[in-house]
């Protein structure tokens, strides 16, 4: 079905849009380095605590959201009905990788639990920054597909600062090769089922079920005496491998989208 409604009248400013986006990452990114001051893999720093600084990155933008002059809803409402049923084919990857990760051998309940809650605030707060207010004001001013694309552009760049928080650029430049493929799924299923909260729910689950298989394949390969560096290797490669289906087809669930297309 082809969205055909009005554009945003969101009326900020680019300069507050700006400062917006730049608050979000020095709270998520940089508060990370004030939690765990030393470089630590993103698997041990989701397995380890509780994500404080992407939660307070989150309760910032709901504050901006419900208070903030100026922004308009900007997509947290009941997902259209009759859309929703498009989204079978991404379930049933989700559910491929999760049943993958569950023969291959899941960790203990609590870090499982753990890794689930960091998840789920990180699919909140990545969502609402980047589908929700980035998007929003980015169509205030541009037809959609240059803002579809500057926010899933964006929200791959954005995940190269991980280098700083890991130590290690290598896998933070694939994360931001994988989180611009994702980006631009997660803007196909926001826009074809008109809810914020459906592509917050699936990017929690993405990235658990990644997490999942990653520390399944990780307690496999360390059973089996395999070389550190071997794994390294085709843990980089294999979430880009993941994430190709919902790519396609969320190319596939883009294919109406006309310049003059709106969200609402």
């Amino acid at each position: 079905m082809p969205l055909t409604e009005t554009p945003s009248g969101s009326k900020n400013s680019a300069s507050g849009l700006t400062i917006l986006l730049v608050t979000w990452v020095t709270v998520t990114i940089f508060g990370a380095k004030v939690v765990h001051p030393s470089p630590q893999p993103l698997q041990e720093l989701l397995t380890s605590t509780l994500a404080w600084q992407v939660l307070l990155a989150g309760v910032f933008l709901a504050a901006v959201i419900t208070w903030g002059p100026g922004w308009r809803e900007v997509g947290f409402r009941r997902p259209r009905g009759r859309d929703l049923p498009l989204l079978w084919f991404p379930v049933l990857v989700l559910a491929l990788i999760l049943g993958l990760a569950a023969l291959m051998g899941l960790p203990p309940a609590g870090v499982t639990l753990l890794v689930l809650a960091n998840s789920l605030l990180v699919g909140f707060s990545e969502e609402a920054m980047f589908r929700g207010l980035l998007f929003d004001g980015l169509r205030a001013r541009v037809s959609i597909w240059p803002a579809i694309l500057w926010t899933s552009g964006l929200f791959g760049a954005v995940h190269l600062l991980n280098g700083f928080v890991t130590g290690d650029f290598g896998p933070a430049l694939v994360q931001a090769a994988m989180a611009a493929c994702t980006g631009l799924f997660l803007m196909a299923i926001f826009l074809r089922t008109g809810s914020l909260w459906v592509s917050v729910i699936y990017h929690a689950l993405w990235d658990f079920a990644i997490f999942m298989i990653g520390l399944a394949s990780q307690q496999a390969m360390e059973q089996q005496h395999a070389l550190e560096e071997a794994g390294k290797g085709q843990q980089m490669l294999v979430p880009l491998l993941l994430i190709l289906p919902n790519v396609l087809y969320g190319a596939w669930l883009l294919r109406k989208v006309r310049p003059t297309t709106a969200y609402r």
